[in-house]
């Protein structure tokens, strides 16, 4: 190699060459302009409207635009004494403004919307009908279910007080030595008189108890027996000496008579 010529590798021989990468702008020049030429694209195509919308808006412009002296219906009442923003008629009375121009812009037919209307009015009030029938709903449920707690409750204080009762009125009647309850359910059931050998199928049935009374009734029977018999009142809790006593000091034959005791 002589000394005139230059080496391939050098750094003078690098710095002349351009930079022509794949995918890289021959200058920065040229990145620039394209640059700028794509953001003024973009600003045309924004600022660009279509023409149904310069049309729409160029329609309401005129809509909403007042009238003056160039109309001629507005020219002939200036001429007859009219004076704008006042209301049309001998006292003023009359409308400010023309009526509203409404305009059709689908293919619908005239009543269409009318009808849409009346049917959104319709689906309106029936949700809310079924709104209503709803929370009824949910409301007796609620009732009907605080109701069945309130009478599982009541239910099981007439059990404690009937079982309460018939353990009383059998002790009771053991102490006057009456062998026998008057009627089975007045005794607990564990300590009722087992039926004769000699007595029917049908009769042990009834002894079980088949036939007895709701366990209100039995309470209230239970009780008004031993008051009447042995002058006891199972709220009360004990036994009075004489009839008088009781009426005069027993509010009554009920729980609820002794509510406020």
């Amino acid at each position: 190699m002589s000394d005139e010529e230059e080496d391939y590798m050098s750094d003078a021989i690098l710095k002349g060459c351009e930079d022509v990468k794949p995918g890289l702008y021959k200058s920065s020049k040229e990145a620039q302009r394209r640059i700028q030429q794509a953001k003024q694209e973009e600003n045309r195509k924004k600022l660009q409207k279509p023409l149904k919308v310069i049309e729409a808006e160029k329609r309401d412009e005129g809509l909403n635009k007042s009238l003056d002296s160039t109309n001629k219906g507005f020219a002939l009442l200036q001429k007859m004494g009219y004076k704008p923003g006042d209301g049309i008629g001998k006292s003023g009375e009359g409308r400010r403004e023309p009526v509203g121009i409404e305009l059709k812009v689908n293919r619908g037919g005239l009543g269409q919307e009318a009808e849409r209307r009346k049917r959104a009015k319709e689906l309106e009030v029936f949700r809310h009908q079924q709104s209503l029938k709803r929370k009824k709903l949910e409301q007796e449920a609620q009732h009907n279910f605080r109701e069945n707690k309130m009478s599982e409750q009541k239910q099981r204080s007439i059990l404690k007080y009937l079982k309460q009762s018939q353990q009383v009125c059998e002790q009771l009647d053991e102490n006057k030595d009456i062998r026998e309850p008057l009627k089975l359910y007045y005794w607990p059931l564990e300590l009722r008189p087992v039926p004769a050998a000699e007595e029917t199928e049908e009769d042990a049935d009834v002894a079980e108890g088949e036939d007895e009374p709701e366990i209100n009734e039995q309470l209230g029977e239970v009780t008004e027996y031993l008051r009447t018999t042995h002058l006891y009142c199972i709220w009360c809790g004990y036994s009075f000496d004489d009839a008088e006593r009781l009426a005069n000091d027993c509010p009554g034959n009920t729980a609820e008579d002794h509510d406020d005791l």
